[in-house]
């Protein structure tokens, strides 16, 4: 039988509290989604905006991560995606060309958000329409970085958006 928690050593106690912080970020992140979704009837709930929270929640530090990366490659994504299906209509064709495309724009940007072409790759193959920025793009990003950047304001071990030295 493995032992429980409390028969645990200190290290194990303390790996299993320093991995609560990210689950408690994504899960708030993803809560948050949720109860949007419900209470406005906006499809906010989707994967790329979960994976952001869960790239947020576990490598907070990381380019990636950091809140101009993600407010750079999501709108470049969707913009492209956009045209792509506007250009050629919803289809796995559109959906891995706005992918393709999104990866293309994030590297000029410098925004290496990788959920952000997922984010294009699913509005290429649905053709959700401009609408999708107003009801889906804007508010889903408001949500995870302010989840996440409460969450590095309360939870102890967890730092948001992570705090670049400067040299000096």
């Amino acid at each position: 039988m493995p032992p429980l928690l409390g028969d645990a050593p200190d290290g194990s106690r303390r790996a299993l509290a320093a991995a609560l912080a990210p689950g408690a970020v994504a899960l708030g992140a993803a809560g948050a989604l949720a109860a949007l979704e419900n209470l406005a009837h906006w499809a906010v709930f989707g994967l790329p905006y979960v994976a952001s929270a869960a790239l947020i929640a576990l490598a907070p530090g990381t380019p990636a991560a950091r809140p101009g990366a993600i407010v750079r490659a999501y709108p470049a994504a969707a913009a492209a995606a956009l045209v792509v299906a506007a250009v050629a209509g919803p289809s796995q064709a559109g959906a891995a060309v706005a992918a393709g495309l999104a990866v293309v724009a994030m590297a000029l940007l410098r925004a290496p958000h990788v959920p952000a072409a997922v984010c294009a790759g699913a509005i290429g193959l649905t053709d959700p329409g401009i609408g999708y920025v107003g009801t889906t793009l804007v508010p889903a990003l408001l949500v995870v970085l302010d989840v996440a950047t409460v969450a590095g304001r309360v939870l102890p071990g967890f730092v948001y958006p992570a705090r670049v030295a400067r040299a000096g």
